[in-house]
């Protein structure tokens, strides 16, 4: 029976958090994947949860490639103009040297 709450089955996971907990969780086998949810919620939520211009310059970073970049930006900025909201990266080997 696979465990929903085990981090050590290999997969990496990106989980945001915000004033009331966790908002949105991303997993993947590979971190490319994990990150292709992560950037699917930013994209969906800057227009909301940043101001104009911080999101259209998110998603300039995002269409230009520069996906840590955006990723960044996006996690720095999200507070301005509503609540916080925080990143965790968890990969295997994070968990592994835990352990």
């Amino acid at each position: 029976m696979l465990e929903a709450t085990t981090f050590g089955n290999g997969l990496h996971y990106a989980i945001v958090s915000g004033p009331d907990g966790i908002q949105f969780a991303a997993a993947g086998a590979d971190e490319d994947k994990m990150i292709a949810g992560l950037v699917r919620y930013i994209k969906q939520r800057c227009g909301f949860t940043l101001w104009p211009r911080d999101a259209n310059e998110v998603i300039t970073l995002l269409d230009a490639g520069q996906t840590a970049d955006a990723i960044d930006l996006y996690f720095d900025r999200v507070g301005d103009r509503w609540d916080s909201e925080y990143l965790e990266l968890v990969s295997p080997e994070s968990v592994r040297a835990a352990g």
